[in-house]
């Protein structure tokens, strides 16, 4: 019984999973994307001068994070042996996402226009882009779903609404970057 349930919650999860997918618009995404790692589960974003990495979606916003602490995708440790569930394996997606959460807890410009479904949707689109580029990955629809159903959720709405504004130590720039304990660069054409 167990096992006809689970068979079905999966048919019925892969459906909504290929209505969102087909629902959600690609855009286009450049720059590179670099994180300094400083301690277990922190890391500096910081953007790259002369190439930042930029979303723009099909309408023709734009985002471009600026320096920010992320933790990448946090997804809870026991899914990190699924394929696709690493908390760096959609790396820009979490980035823009962990922005616009950014964007909405230190209160810059544009806010008051974005709500916690507007980041969901957004990360589902660089999502969407990195999948549908050859040279990045495959087509995972329910994982694009599973993803956007979990940062939309009631407890990530609750940080949305609650989080505070965290803004990475001054002086944190090209002199300081050096002493960072490990740097990851990842570029888009």
């Amino acid at each position: 019984m167990r096992i006809i349930f689970l068979s079905l919650l999966l048919i019925l999860l892969s459906g909504c999973a290929g209505i969102h997918f087909d629902r959600t618009q690609e855009g286009t995404l450049k720059g590179k994307l670099l994180v300094e790692w400083i301690d277990p589960d922190q890391f500096i974003f910081t953007p790259d001068k002369e190439s930042p990495l930029t979303f723009t979606r099909k309408s023709g916003q734009s985002f471009t994070p600026a320096k920010m602490y992320t933790d990448g995708g946090s997804i809870p440790r026991p899914l990190w042996a699924i394929r696709s569930y690493s908390p760096w394996g959609y790396a820009p997606a979490f980035i823009v996402h962990d922005w616009l959460f950014e964007v909405n807890h230190c209160k810059y410009p544009g806010y008051e226009l974005l709500t916690v479904e507007d980041a969901a949707l957004v990360m589902s689109e660089v999502m969407k882009t990195m999948m549908l580029d050859p040279k990045r990955g495959s087509v995972d629809k329910l994982t694009m779903y599973a993803m956007y159903e979990a940062v939309k959720s009631p407890i990530a709405a609750r940080l949305w609404d609650e989080g505070e504004c965290v803004p990475p130590p001054r002086g944190f720039d090209d002199e300081t970057l050096p002493k960072a304990k490990m740097r990851y660069v990842i570029e888009f054409p």
